[in-house]
């Protein structure tokens, strides 16, 4: 079998397959679950300071095979999740919190969950932290100025200047977890043409394997242009997904739609498949880390030195 450890920010993970933010790991039982479920590690639903009040269904199937769905944070407390964080730490699992959305609330939150629980690291989620540059660096350094441990940003994949943005972000973070669900998306039964989420208009937010390409890309975009790691995460159901993401130039992943459409067994499933990968080409997960990215510049130069 091949060794899947994985270190991420001086995180050792026995593997590389974490739970993506979202419904998966939406409560206690859940994480509870996942945490037993061959997971390398627990990245939680994000907390806000309020429970979420979200509008019923929040989740749907999409004509397309991915998932649409209109959730937003956690519909609990934080102080609901304090057990169930410690009981992932006295495993021996790593915990990512992740955490939303302005400044002063990751900052309470941050510290507070430091004192409580003591997490690896945090995540914080771009979804309401506003979209300008300006909103995004104050609450990053909002939460590194509160806490001790490394803190992650999660990527909009509709981040206009996504470049910049992830280049100035980086001057401050330990980390990028990519992407995010795409949206606002739309789709309905033309049978019966009315919304299918409760959300108005049944606007929601596509995740599962239609993103899988546009999430290589994004992480593949931040793994080029900054030495941070990232957390791939966006259409992983199979070993090969995850090999993919890898490739592209992420450290470890996540899983979120796989997860609901499948249950917590895909962790594990996702896992053992990619220690059948790496041994059947006798490779080691360092081996194959950003491969795309190298045989990508490679051919590029090749193209110019036949051109000059």
């Amino acid at each position: 079998m091949a060794n899947l450890t994985t270190k991420v920010c001086d995180i050792v993970f026995k593997n590389p397959v974490l739970p993506a933010s979202g419904p998966n790991v939406g409560s206690p039982e859940k994480i509870l679950q996942a945490s037993e479920s061959g997971v390398g590690g627990i990245v939680t639903k994000t907390v806000s300071v309020k429970a979420a009040k979200d509008p019923r269904p929040t989740i749907l199937k999409a004509s397309n095979g991915g998932l649409l769905n209109c959730e937003t944070w956690s519909e609990s407390v934080v102080e609901d999740f304090f057990e169930v964080y410690r009981n992932v730490k006295s495993k021996g699992l790593p915990l990512i919190c992740s955490i939303g959305y302005s400044a002063e609330e990751v900052s309470y939150l941050g510290k507070l969950l430091e004192k409580e629980v003591k997490p690896d690291a945090f995540e914080f989620s771009t979804h309401y932290s506003g979209k300008s540059l300006l909103s995004l660096l104050e609450v990053a350094k909002a939460l590194k100025d509160s806490v001790s441990v490394p803190i992650f940003m999660k990527v909009s994949p509709s981040m206009h200047d996504f470049e910049f943005i992830i280049k100035s972000v980086s001057e401050i973070v330990d980390g990028f977890i990519a992407i995010n669900s795409l949206g606002p998306c739309l789709d309905f039964n033309v049978e019966n043409p009315v919304p299918g989420l409760g959300s108005d208009w049944g606007l929601g937010w596509l995740s599962g394997a239609p993103i899988l390409p546009l999430a290589l890309g994004a992480v593949c975009r931040i793994a080029m242009i900054q030495n941070k790691p990232v957390i791939g995460v966006g259409g992983i159901s199979s070993g090969v997904d995850a090999i993919k993401h890898i490739m592209a130039g992420a450290s470890a992943v996540g899983i979120c739609s796989a997860a609901i459409t499948q249950g917590d067994g895909i962790y594990g499933k996702v896992a053992g498949e990619m220690s059948e990968w790496l041994d059947k080409h006798e490779k080691k997960l360092e081996d194959i880390k950003g491969v795309f990215i190298r045989n990508a510049r490679l051919q590029n130069c090749r193209k110019a030195f036949v051109k000059a």
